[in-house]
């Protein structure tokens, strides 16, 4: 049976953990098959300026070195290396391993093998790279997060929750790629995906660097220290890239507060799918370790959901949460475009300012070719979002599918742009997919945006 639900707001705790026999699971039903090249994690999701970084790093091979990279796309070089190691032994934890057979939570469990120093170091993101002396390869994404945020400075918002409910390392994930779907999942362990970069790669990359290159004074945070400690000043524009589909109630009142009822927050939504599973945190396997993610992805699943019906681990839209995500953003997830990859176009609605078109050469009718992928948002009518792009795509079975790039004013001036596309970010790299306009046009409608939301960009 369940276990009781804990008190309101405490953390759900896990049932116990059962160690792996072996590297191909338990039961024999869940494939643990970890990497044999060297893989690393931090010990925090993100740490402030100052704050030492605990690095775990196993290896098969008898040494290793790292580097740290902050990743600054006004360099010629990307970046600034901030931190190497000198040579290190060594040592391969992959053993140690847990696999909790109930809720199917997989952890690493390596001791710390580093802790960083990190003075002067500047808010950002930052790469870890460690090689061993096998010739392999792992890295590792940490956030150094602005300790106070100013109101006035936009602020880049990383999706650690987002990242760590599709990571696959150890076998399980809150999808069920491998076996039954796990319903928690912890941040004690690499990223299974780009080698330990996680979605990074996939767009967020592309997002920081133009957003770094057209000048703005970027503070940056997570969702996970959002919902651990909302401020209580919002800065005046929240950036949030690709893909935050899970989120916890804290960081969702957190928004709605500033956007819909304060009104002192504009978003800028680059991404898609956004807000849509609500998830909870739940005390960690290792004291001070990251908290976990819980998502049942289902009330009646979910055993807290009968004592704390608004902290139900389901979809934001449905029963009894009742809060559709578009009530933010204007617009929300409306199905998988295509087979996930297939590339269709956005086309320039009437219902477009004219600021937002001024210098493009846009006009209604206008197709910007490519940038509607993966996932695709549609404007939801009762928020007063307003499309002002339309995508003509398909479903995967063929039939015709709508989405919307979407502008929405909230009842208390707020402004939120939202993408509703997961390849909004491919748009910024001028190489990556044929627009059928100019790339120029393309980066003056962001800066428009850019100013439309409060921050004219200053290069």
């Amino acid at each position: 049976g369940a276990p009781s639900p804990p008190a309101s707001g405490a953390p759900s705790v896990s049932p116990g953990e059962q160690p792996i026999d072996n590297l191909e699971g338990i039961d024999g039903r869940v494939p643990i098959a970890l990497p044999g090249r060297i893989e690393v994690y931090a010990g925090a999701v993100s740490i402030t300026p100052g704050q030492p970084l605990t690095l775990h790093v196993s290896t098969m091979a008898a040494g290793y070195t790292f580097s740290i990279e902050r990743l600054d796309a006004t360099l010629p070089s990307g970046g600034v290396v901030v931190a190497r190691s000198a040579a290190r032994n060594g040592h391969d934890y992959r053993s140690l391993g847990t696999f909790d057979a109930l809720d199917r939570t997989a952890r690493a469990n390596w001791p710390v093998t580093d802790t960083v120093a990190t003075p002067g170091w500047a808010p950002g993101i930052y790469i870890v790279t460690a090689r061993d002396s096998k010739g392999t390869t792992g890295q590792a994404i940490v956030v150094v997060r602005t300790p106070v945020l100013a109101a006035g400075q936009p602020t880049f918002v990383f999706p650690a929750l987002t990242y760590q409910a599709y990571n696959l390392w150890g076998g399980a994930n809150l999808y069920a790629y491998a076996g039954p779907r796990a319903v928690r999942v912890s941040f004690e362990r690499p990223y299974a995906l780009e080698g330990g970069l996680g979605f990074w790669g996939k767009g967020d990359d592309r997002i920081l660097r133009w957003l770094q290159l057209r000048g703005l004074p970027l503070q940056f945070t997570t969702d996970y220290d959002l919902s651990l400690d909302p401020p209580a000043v919002a800065p005046r524009l929240l950036i949030i890239p690709r893909h935050a589909e899970y989120v916890t109630a804290a960081l969702r009142d957190w928004v709605e507060q500033h956007v819909n009822t304060a009104g002192d927050m504009n978003v800028l939504n680059l991404g898609a799918n956004g807000f849509y599973w609500q998830v909870r945190l739940a005390a960690p396997r290792t004291p001070g370790a990251p908290l976990d993610v819980v998502c049942y992805r289902s009330a009646a699943g979910d055993p807290y959901a009968a004592h704390d019906p608004a902290l139900a681990t389901t979809r934001w839209r449905e029963a009894p949460l009742n809060r559709p995500e578009g009530m933010v953003f204007g617009a929300q997830y409306v199905a998988v475009v295509g087979n996930g990859y297939t590339r269709y176009g956005l086309t320039v609605t009437d219902r477009m300012p004219a600021e937002l078109l001024a210098g493009t050469g846009w006009q209604a009718g206008t197709e910007i070719r490519g940038l509607l992928q993966g996932e695709g948002d549609l404007v939801y009518p009762a928020s007063g979002g307003i499309a002002i792009m339309d995508g003509q795509a398909a479903l995967a079975t063929g039939a015709p599918l709508t989405t919307s790039v979407t502008i929405r004013t909230s009842p208390a001036g707020a402004r939120v742009f939202s993408a509703g596309t997961f390849a909004w970010a491919d748009g910024l790299e001028p190489a990556r997919v044929a627009l059928g306009v100019s790339a120029a046009s393309f980066d003056r409608f962001n800066r428009n945006v850019l100013a439309w939301l409060g921050f004219p960009p200053s290069s």
